[in-house]
């Protein structure tokens, strides 16, 4: 075996982790950026988790947690507020501000010059619930344009009472702050938040260019000035401006703001498996810079304490990129109108039954009656008018050949080559396009431990990205014809595990 020392030769290690140090856990004077927000919560907790473990780790996590900015009254009285979810499960609610720099409240802007505009805004809201007794977590992202209704509240700029009314989402972040924005949710939602979780673009780039870039797909060129997004079709690792730049461009979206939601999902989810893999935890000189920037960028409510910290870190230290689910809150009208606003409408139905899922604790694809997935639906399509394009998602050698025979004896249209797409999965998945989903629930039904996924970008041809897991494809029954959609459904899930391609 090699000695460590002949692998790392110029790379001390950091003051705060070398025990022989004599400033120990310290931080040196002016080391840390008040600008600075991270945007990925969980790689705050992945973080900790390591130094929580560790020998000393404890003694560490508080010098770090030292560094954090705290926000206070951020929630309101306890009266007034949801009950807590069972089974000590917890929910966070994530916050990606426009403000900039080293700013007093109410200096936020948006935009470069002639296009600056003042005010703080929040380009991402994302309740994060961590499961109780799991090692599950759900985000779910609320478009900022919802139309909701604002509670009541004190003017902060005049000190007048403003009646309860109907606005955008947004605009209760912009008008009262985090403390109004929480009430707002906690309203529209019977949620309660137990931590409260805000960030802004300094942070967002600090803590990527801190992992060295992270991997995202585009299923086709990106070129916008506004966001200032120049990115190729295809998968690529980037950072910098053009990471900020994916995340928040919205104009030329097929959906708008719901594509960025997409994008903002696929690229926490890539910023879950970097954190979450062996070369960000185990190395020292990476996990140190990334706690740097971290927790020197992250602001949290004041009630959120050190051992608040610790122990959501030592949950989240169990957690896998296939137990962290990511949905949207379902849209019945995405271009609506109130007054000259262009407004997004929730679908009713089904907001309510995704957030009585949080309230109850209850994991997608579960009921809280029973912890069985629900019955089927019929199949309508058969096996043979199902085109399916077959790929190795799991690098493990002739996979995708045999998943490509095994599909092709039971009757599904296997087109072109076997081919790889080398995202280390394990469950396979169907990818399918808008007008192809009962195409999907049947191929789905044919694989054993399968999952679906909406993929706008997919046209007749199916992709099924095949996992380790894969035991081989069964005949499946079909009968009766399509049905129409019903009124409300259940929102889209897809796990940080998997890795689709976005517009």
């Amino acid at each position: 075996m090699s000695d460590p020392q002949d692998r790392l030769p110029d790379r001390p290690l950091p003051p705060h982790l070398d025990p022989r140090s004599p400033t120990g856990s310290r931080r040196t004077a002016g080391g840390r950026s008040r600008a600075a927000r991270v945007l990925s919560l969980l790689a705050v907790l992945t973080s900790f988790s390591v130094l929580a473990l560790a020998t000393g780790g404890y003694v560490l996590v508080r010098a770090y947690d030292r560094q954090i900015g705290r926000i206070p009254d951020v929630f309101a009285p306890e009266v007034d507020r949801p009950e807590a979810a069972p089974r000590d499960a917890r929910t966070i609610l994530v916050v990606g501000s426009d403000t900039r720099g080293d700013l007093a409240p109410g200096e936020g802007m948006q935009g470069v010059g002639a296009e600056l505009v003042t005010g703080q805004r929040s380009d991402t809201m994302i309740l994060a619930h961590l499961y109780g007794d799991s090692d599950q977590a759900q985000v779910v992202s609320l478009p900022r344009d919802s139309w909701v209704t604002i509670p009541a509240f004190s003017d902060p700029a005049s000190g007048e009472l403003v009646e309860a009314h109907e606005a955008k989402l947004n605009s209760a972040f912009e008008r009262g702050g985090p403390a109004l924005l929480i009430r707002t949710i906690e309203q529209l939602s019977g949620v309660r938040v137990d931590t409260y979780l805000q960030v802004d673009f300094d942070g967002f780039l600090s803590v990527v260019d801190a992992l060295d870039g992270v991997e995202v797909c585009l299923s086709q060129p990106a070129q916008e000035k506004k966001s200032g997004i120049d990115l190729p079709a295809g998968r690529q690792t980037i950072k910098g401006a053009q990471a900020l730049a994916f995340v928040r461009q919205r104009l030329k979206l097929p959906r708008g703001d719901l594509d960025r939601i997409a994008r903002q999902q696929q690229f926490l989810g890539a910023i879950v498996r970097k954190t979450l893999s062996a070369r960000t935890l185990l190395d020292p000189f990476r996990l140190a810079e990334v706690l740097d920037v971290v927790t020197a960028a992250v602001q949290v409510d004041e009630d959120t304490s050190v051992d608040d910290l610790r122990q959501l870190a030592m949950r989240f230290r169990a957690f896998t990129a296939d137990g962290v689910a990511f949905t949207t809150l379902p849209v019945a009208d995405l271009s609506a109108s109130r007054g000259e606003q262009k407004v997004v409408l929730l679908d009713d139905a089904a907001t309510a039954e995704l957030f009585r899922s949080l309230r109850d604790d209850v994991p997608p694809g579960t009921s809280a009656a029973s912890p069985e997935p629900p019955a089927q639906v019929p199949l309508v399509v058969a096996p043979d008018d199902v085109r399916v394009q077959v790929f190795n998602g799991a690098g493990v050698s002739g996979l995708g050949r045999r998943a490509y025979d095994d599909l092709a004896s039971v009757g599904f249209a296997v087109v072109g080559a076997p081919d790889d797409r080398g995202t280390g999965a394990t469950v396979t998945t169907v990818h399918h396009g808008p007008d192809r989903a009962d195409s999907a629930r049947t191929l789905a039904a044919a694989i054993p431990g399968s999952r679906t996924e909406l993929d706008p970008s997919l046209g007749r041809t199916l992709d099924v990205v095949v996992g380790s897991s894969w035991t081989g494809a069964r005949a499946v029954p079909v009968s009766g014809a399509a049905q129409p959609p019903a009124s409300s459904t259940a929102p889209a899930v897809r796990t940080a595990a998997q890795d689709a391609c976005s517009v």
